[in-house]
């Protein structure tokens, strides 16, 4: 007569007598405790849940005017050096100071260190009627865990470029876009970088009137300073260049538009008939909106 052995019960009388080595169990509690819970994210429901702790006088304490010199010094060179016009910001006709956009956001981020981390704090869903509303805060992280920056972004799709489109088809896109919004305007927060800098193109007014300067701070300057550029003074602008071009056709026969659609929409805003003509930036943002139309 064979007999049956319980393999579950042997198992758990062996591991029972097995003892951790020594100092293991504090070694795990130290590094549990290293681990920045601000990085972390709620296990039942999977959302980001930021740490709030009160800040402490240390830990608030202010730069010294040499200090505040020096991080806005280098923060000016890496600007300059690592930065690139028409893809990390645009440069607009008729405004004060160039956009920021995603791609230098996120550069600019990976300089400080800081780990970017979305939450969708308000949300309206009407499937009924196709309104999407959301609204986004991104909290800047250091590797310590600690949240050293935020920023806002809200869309919807009654805004002026959607609310010609499907609710539905545009859903995501809306998403996407307060997302970004939100993210350059914390890098705009974290690196003190307003008076360098202006939110996304997306958010500028019709490029063919005058900016809006009141919250820019160019209220004192000559009124002669604040009127749009001369058709001579654009002309300066350097051309796009041919590898510019050759993307541009590219997302252009992906997205099944047609050089004559491509033609018509340069010169409805630039006054340009034929889109070879175009200058470096206005390719940089027609790619960029290519690009995005891609990613819905």
């Amino acid at each position: 007569m064979s007999k049956q052995i319980d393999l579950k019960a042997l198992l758990e009388s062996r591991m029972g007598k097995i003892e951790p080595a020594e100092g293991s169990s504090a070694a795990i509690d130290r590094a549990e405790m290293n681990i920045p819970k601000n990085l972390m994210f709620d296990a039942e429901s999977t959302e980001f849940k930021p740490e709030t702790k009160p800040i402490t006088s240390s830990g608030a304490r202010g730069l010294t005017v040499e200090e505040a010199k020096t991080f806005n010094d280098e923060m000016s060179r890496f600007i300059e050096t690592v930065l690139v016009a028409g893809t990390d910001y645009g440069v607009i006709p008729h405004c004060n100071k160039p956009t920021l956009l995603k791609s230098g956001a996120e550069k600019i981020l990976n300089y400080l260190g800081l780990i970017a981390r979305t939450e969708i704090v308000n949300r309206v869903e009407d499937y009924n009627v196709g309104f999407f509303s959301y609204e986004c805060k991104v909290f800047l992280i250091d590797y310590n865990g600690v949240v050293k920056g935020e920023g806002i972004g809200i869309t919807n799709t009654r805004e002026g470029r959607y609310a010609k489109s499907s609710g539905y088809a545009v859903q995501n896109t809306v998403l996407k876009m307060a997302k970004k919004r939100a993210l350059v305007d914390a890098a705009l927060n974290v690196g003190n970088l307003s008076a360098r800098f202006t939110q996304d193109m997306e958010d500028l007014k019709d490029l063919n009137t005058e900016p809006d300067n009141s919250d820019t701070g160019s209220s004192g300057k000559n009124p002669e300073e604040l009127k749009p550029k001369t058709t001579k003074a654009v002309a300066k602008e350097k051309p796009a260049t041919k590898k510019q071009i050759t993307l541009l056709e590219k997302l252009m026969k992906e997205s099944n538009s047609s050089e004559n659609a491509l033609n018509r929409y340069t010169m409805a805003n630039w006054g340009i008939d034929d889109y070879r003509k175009i200058t470096g930036v206005q390719a940089s943002i027609l790619i960029e909106k290519f690009q995005t139309a891609k990613q819905q």
